[in-house]
Order: C-alpha cells, then structure tokens, then sequence
C-alpha cells in the first residue's frame, strides 16, 4: 500500500511571524496551529509520510529504515543505545530490531562480556539495503532542503539542536532543581 502524500497544511497569514504565534492565532487561525509542538509534530509527520512514499517499495518500514541506518553506521550497537540514538525507548527498539532480523537484515546475539545486552549487526543484505536508503535519504534530503533555502536549513539545524537541548534540560530540572540552570536560550530576537 502506497502512503497518500502529505497534504499541504494552512500557512500564517501575512500579519503573522515565524516567531509570533499569538499574531496568527489572533488573526483567525485556532489556537491548536499556534501551539508550537503541534506546529513543530505536524510538520514531523508531513516531511514522514514523504519520506515513507520513497521508501514504499523497499520492504521496511520508516522507523525501520532510522534503525536499520543506526545499525550499520555502528555495527555491534546495543537495543539501550539503539534506543538511545533513536530517541525511543528500548521496547520500541527491540520490536524494530526484531522486525529487522525476521526480515534477514540484521543479527543479533548476546555481548559475551555481558549476557544482559543484546549485540545487533547488520546481515549483507541489511548493508545492501542500508546503502539503498542513504542514498535515497540523501536526495529527500536535498528536496526537503530546496523548499527553505541553504540558509533556512542551516538556521533549522541548529534551531532543533538548541531545542532538542534545552527541552532535555528542562525534563531534568523538572526532577533536579539546579539542572536547567544553563540553559542557552541561543541570540536574541531583536
């Protein structure tokens, strides 16, 4: 089965800004599209439905494809680090893993040193499959990019590495106190 591709999402209206949401809420729009986590989920799951329709024919699926890729960019990798790098929990790591080795993709056994820890490695076909999907994420990549500009991207990358940092850090100061302490809200929009 074929993903239907993503369906275009309204945009804000001239009055509002990238970085003014209440401006757009108070031009018309809901209040749910100027939540940014919805805004920010919406278009995680617009540019996933792309990428998933250039990978229908491949037999995995998108979550399959990042873990496969994490496999063999590091062969011998455990389900704890695997869930790790792929921002999941080790549950959800271990059915994508088990996935992958039923299909012929990946082994796994457990580390000698350490019986508690599964060790995955991608088969010869996994490796085929992998090179296959990074190729092909190479030019979803540059066609996602052409829509923003080298400039936007740019700013898009660290923008989310900021985020991804600062959102973990609040988490942790939600337990410990001093942990959100240094939290680098980046330059000033002024």
């Amino acid at each position: 089965m074929t993903p239907t591709p993503p369906t275009p999402h309204p945009r804000p209206p001239a009055t509002a800004t990238a970085t003014s949401p209440t401006a757009w809420a108070s031009a018309g729009q809901s209040t749910l599209d100027a939540a940014f986590g919805f805004r920010l989920g919406r278009a995680y799951r617009t540019v996933r439905a792309g990428w998933e329709a250039r990978i229908a024919d491949l037999p995995l699926t998108g979550p399959q494809a990042g873990a496969l890729r994490a496999v063999t960019e590091r062969p011998g990798i455990g389900l704890r680090q695997l869930a790790r790098r792929l921002g999941t929990d080790p549950m959800n790591a271990k059915r994508l893993a088990d996935g992958l080795e039923e299909a012929g993709l990946l082994t796994s056994c457990h580390d000698p040193d350490d019986r508690r820890r599964r060790v995955l490695d991608p088969t010869d076909r996994g490796m085929a499959l992998s090179r296959e999907l990074q190729q092909r994420s190479g030019e979803w990549t540059r066609m996602v990019e052409s829509i923003v500009g080298p400039d936007d991207t740019a700013r898009l990358w660290r923008i989310l590495e900021r985020l991804e940092a600062g959102v973990a850090a609040l988490a942790a100061s939600d337990t410990d106190p001093d942990a959100g302490s240094e939290i680098d809200p980046g330059p000033s929009r002024g």
